[in-house]
């Protein structure tokens, strides 16, 4: 069996659960796998996941205390093998992606099953196989391989590592190609920060970008995207929603987005947090800005903007008057210069294909394999 341990909520947004959505639907393609099974710890996201077809498994456990959850897994294991009729220990292959899991829950659950994991911070974990699918990833290559093999190694470094932007699991959406053409002028700007927002960023930007004469005289309208967790929504739509200018300036917002591929190519710029947001946006050329909100994104938008032109305008959460003076002038000069939004559509093109969670499905097959013949 093949089973996703990830989690999403109001506290740490979607990232996790949407990036293990992508990597389960090229699964799901493969017929030597068998369909995925999400384990959460809570209801949060489950209609979510279920209604892109998946069964899920809710622990009721909380997200924080992974180690508690041990015996539960192995349960759930042990009765889902049992009703598919297989007794073979590494039929179950396990994909965590938890900023929560340490190397000792690592250490337990790969007595139980072959374990897999997605990791952004350059830290080692004893696991069959680790992803680490940023930009910034092959310069953290060092860190996580072992220099000989000791038991304390095999405690500590992943059996086999893949890195770099090739393996980033885009969604379905944004695997066809794009035909984005940079307009003549910028009419449509839109500013995202995921599945939630937890500092409420969208507001101190579109405050910031309200002050400037200069960007409120211009045609535009700005979407404001409100994530599913989002638990601003109703106050977002209390400031903004009948907003009203006499200069063409607009302000929409979009709830229970389906479609963020067409959102995006309908816009003329892009001002985003980090994350797979920018990844997504890099696919198809839109022009963009970015900022972040915690230490494990940091490493994105610096890479981002040392391989770009892109502006990284900094950390929102700590320095929001920084950030949005940072946003407020790439803005302006995405208006003002068509050359440059032209620029970063070819940087940011150049960045990515569409293959990586299919690359990351085929080593789990792999994985799972040599666990047939093992």
């Amino acid at each position: 069996m093949f089973y996703i341990r990830a989690d999403g909520n109001t506290k740490i947004g979607m990232g996790h659960v949407m990036r293990c959505l992508s990597v389960a639907e090229a699964a799901a393609e493969m017929d030597c796998l068998f369909p995925p099974v999400f384990i959460l710890a809570d209801e949060e996201c489950r209609s979510l996941i279920e209604e892109r077809g998946f069964q899920v498994i809710v622990l009721h456990t909380d997200y924080r205390d992974m180690m508690c959850e041990l015996d539960l897994l192995e349960t759930i294991f042990q009765k889902e093998s049992a009703s598919k009729n297989s007794e073979k220990k590494c039929d179950n292959i396990v994909l965590v992606d938890s900023y929560q899991a340490e190397n000792a829950y690592y250490l337990a659950l790969g007595k139980i099953a072959k374990t897999v994991c997605f990791e952004d911070m350059g830290e080692a974990h004893p696991v069959d196989l680790l992803i680490n699918y940023n930009l910034y990833a092959p310069r953290l290559a060092t860190q996580y391989h072992a220099i000989e093999t000791t038991q304390q190694t095999i405690d500590k470094y992943p059996q086999k590592v893949l890195l770099g932007a090739n393996y980033m699991p885009l969604r379905s959406a944004f695997q066809e190609p794009s035909a984005y053409c940079v307009a003549a002028q910028v009419t449509n700007v839109t500013i995202t920060t995921g599945g939630s927002d937890p500092y409420f960023a969208t507001a101190t930007l579109v405050d910031a970008l309200l002050r400037d004469k200069i960007i409120t005289e211009q045609e535009i309208t700005l979407h404001l995207v409100s994530g599913p967790l989002n638990q601003f929504a109703e106050e977002l739509k209390c400031r903004y929603q009948d907003f009203e200018k006499k200069s063409t300036f607009r302000i929409q917002i979009h709830e229970k987005v389906k479609d963020m591929r067409s959102l995006f190519l309908h816009s003329d710029v892009v001002i985003t947090a980090t994350g797979s947001t920018i990844y997504e946006v890099s696919s198809l050329g839109v022009p963009m800005i970015v900022f972040y909100f915690a230490e494990n994104q940091r490493q994105g938008a610096e890479e981002l903007e040392r391989l770009t032109d892109i502006v990284n305008a900094g950390n929102i959460a700590k320095e929001p008057e920084q950030v949005t003076e940072g946003v407020r002038k790439a803005l302006r000069r995405c208006i003002q210069d068509k050359k440059y939004r032209e620029c970063l559509h070819r940087q940011e093109k150049n960045l990515i294909d569409a293959k990586g969670a299919r690359r990351i499905a085929e080593q789990i097959r792999e994985l799972c394999n040599s666990s047939d013949s093992a």
